[in-house]
Order: C-alpha cells, then sequence, then structure tokens
C-alpha cells in the first residue's frame, strides 16, 4: 500500500497542523484536570502562592505557642491532633489566634480547629 504525498495540498497540511495541535491541548487539559482531583493543593504555584496563604496564616493565628494539657507546643513543631470526634490529621503547626482556634499545615490542607473540641496533641517525629 503506497501513498502518493504529492496529492496533498497546503490546506491538508494546514488542517493536520491545527488537529493536532488541538488533540495536544486536550491531551494535556485531561492530564491537568486529573491532577487537579488527585490533589487539589497542586493548583497553587508552590513557590509563590504557597508563601502568601502562609503570610496571611501567620496574620490569621499569630500565637507561636499553645499550652495544652500541660504541654508546650512551638510553631513549626510537626503534631498529631486527635479531636473529639475521634479525627485525626498530622501536619505543622502554624499558630493559634485570640479566639482559640488552632491552625494546622497537613500534606494537603490547612485546618483550623477549637481547641476545646481536640482531645489530644502529640508531637510526632520527621525523620
Amino acid at each position: 500500500m503506497n501513498f502518493d504525498f504529492s496529492v496533498l495540498t497546503f490546506d491538508d497540511i494546514f488542517y493536520a497542523a491545527v488537529g493536532a495541535l488541538l488533540l495536544t491541548w486536550i491531551i494535556k487539559f485531561i492530564i491537568k484536570i486529573n491532577k487537579l482531583i488527585k490533589n487539589p493543593m497542586s493548583i497553587f504555584n508552590q513557590s509563590e502562592d504557597i508563601k502568601m496563604i502562609m503570610q496571611r496564616c501567620y496574620r490569621l493565628f499569630p500565637k507561636e505557642i499553645i499550652q495544652f494539657n500541660g504541654e508546650t507546643y512551638k510553631r513549626g513543631m510537626q503534631l498529631k491532633i486527635v479531636t473529639l470526634q475521634k479525627k485525626c490529621f498530622e501536619g505543622e503547626f502554624i499558630g493559634c489566634n485570640e479566639k482559640n482556634m488552632l491552625c494546622i499545615l497537613t500534606n494537603k490542607y490547612i485546618i483550623a480547629h477549637e481547641i476545646a473540641n481536640i482531645q489530644e496533641i502529640k508531637i510526632v517525629d520527621k525523620f
């Protein structure tokens, strides 16, 4: 089966190029949506957006130290939190505010939780 390329016109080549461009764009769009569904934080530019979000968290949760059940926890510590509803999450302690809300940065989320609804806080050793 031989194909004679001399019968291709400029229009044929142009439409093939446009079709390839559209197909590439559609595939890249699907990959981006799939990545976003798997990891919602991937939408943020890791350098600039995260810095802005963290600065806002520091302003909203300015207290760097909290006392809980006789223990002291400082900003930056890796903590494991167990709530009264038996929900558990781990992350970096960001701060606390005057409304007794605690802020934790996990791998995927920034969580604010009322200290009165926390049952247990443990320090997590990260190697």
